[in-house]
């Protein structure tokens, strides 16, 4: 009887353990909803046999939050990923490599939210336990050193961040070796850094060195290699070098639709990716027929209220203000921010600069109400997230300030 029981469990493991394995793969092919059944079978077989506490219950958990992360279910992914830390902390010990990747994971969805303060607090705090149970020179902690360097980046706080890269980078190379994918990673990271100060030589000088290692390591049709050619083409955009900045982006979306599909997120980037181009080059047709296709593989792989559908609205909304289309300026922008209110929250960094747009149209158009009420609320969502030295706050403050020093712009808004 006993030993009918205890294979009976080890077949529920099993099946558990296939459920599990499934989910990871759908997760891969952008199939989130599949994904989540799977999971969450996955999930109940292992409470029911391991009970609540149990470490393959966390692995269960995080299954679930990189699913609900990749739909854009923020508050979802942080529940999951924070039970996932209690289980880690409990049974495993709070210094403990898994505890840190818990940390990790949460500070992700932290940035993702734009909670900076909060995302470096978790960073560190997974940093702190690679280099005291890893070792300072373990590629784990050397993932730590780029992830914090990527909000410095995005902080604008860009001495910080190259600090912070070139320490993962002296890591990865010693360790790794300098011809790994974990090496060919900071390159790309510090050619980022270098683009956004406008230093696009070193820029594409790193690029390139992220290119060669992932053509001769992964080969010339590996996504990696796809995402190397986008980087470049980037930088050649950030140049106004835009018949280069397509050819590049033209060999991502060859590797993405060949080796990934036609109905995945990084095929849907690409497109987003040319119509970028398209756009400053003025071709407006083109780039709302690459938006369209970004916006159509979106919806069907991500679904109808995830940021990045929401960011196709927005991009479209640009197409159509640069065409003076305010009509459509409104009925886009307002998409992307019901979206972006829903998912991300009022105060996240993009739900304010689509209030910012709101508020910019509204002008344009003579609604003087409106275009006070969204650039106040843009204000207010900028101050809360970044701080009033934050330039976006700045700019804000000023855009109300000249309005309501405006005596015509006044007397347009009390006529209505």
């Amino acid at each position: 009887m006993l030993n009918r029981f205890a294979d009976d469990k080890t077949s529920q493991l099993v099946a558990a353990a296939v459920w599990h394995a499934d989910g990871f793969k759908l997760l891969g092919e952008a199939k989130y909803s599949d994904a989540l059944v799977s999971y969450n079978k996955a999930l109940a077989i292992r409470e029911n046999v391991l009970g609540k506490e149990h470490p393959d219950m966390a692995d269960s958990y995080l299954g679930i939050a990189n699913v609900c992360y990749s739909q854009g279910d923020y508050p979802r992914a942080l529940e999951c990923y924070n039970k996932a830390l209690a289980i880690y902390e409990k049974v495993l010990g709070k210094e403990h490599p898994d505890t840190a990747r818990s940390y990790n994971n949460i500070a992700i969805v932290y940035y993702a939210q734009g909670d900076y303060p909060r995302a470096l607090e978790c960073y560190n705090k997974a940093l702190a336990i690679y280099e005291k149970v890893l070792g300072k020179e373990h590629p784990g902690t050397a993932t730590s050193y780029n992830n914090i360097a990527i909000v410095y980046d995005d902080q604008g706080d860009y001495p910080r961040a190259l600090e912070c890269y070139n320490k993962a980078l002296a890591i990865y190379e010693k360790v790794l070796g300098k011809e790994h994918p974990g090496t060919a990673t900071s390159y790309n990271n510090i050619a980022t850094v270098y683009s956004d100060q406008g230093d696009y030589p070193r820029a594409l000088e790193y690029c390139n060195k992220d290119l060669a290692i992932c053509e001769k390591v992964l080969g010339k049709e590996h996504p990696d290699t796809a995402m190397s050619y986008n980087n470049i083409s980037n930088v050649y955009l950030s140049q106004g070098d835009y018949p280069r900045a397509l050819e590049y982006h033209n060999k991502a979306l060859a590797i993405q639709e060949k080796v990934l599909g036609k109905d995945h997120p990084d095929t849907a980037n690409s497109y987003n990716n040319i119509g970028l181009v398209y756009k400053a080059q003025g071709d407006y047709p083109r780039a709302l027929e690459c938006y369209n296709k970004a916006r159509a593989i979106r919806e069907k792989v991500l679904g109808k209220e995830h940021p990045d559908t929401a960011m196709s609205y927005n991009n479209m909304a640009i197409v159509y203000k640069a065409q003076g289309d305010y009509p459509r300026v409104l009925e886009y922008h307002n998409k992307a921010l019901a979206i972006r209110e829903k998912v991300l929250g009022k105060n996240h960094k993009t739900t304010a600069d689509t209030c910012y747009n709101l508020a910019l149209a509204y002008n344009h158009l003579g609604n003087k109400a409106e275009a006070l009420r969204f650039m106040a609320q843009a204000h207010d969502s900028y101050l809360k997230s970044n701080g009033a030295d934050f330039q976006r706050t700045k700019n804000a403050a000023a855009k109300l300030a000249e309005w309501t020093k405006n005596k015509n712009f006044f007397s347009s808004f009390f006529k209505k």
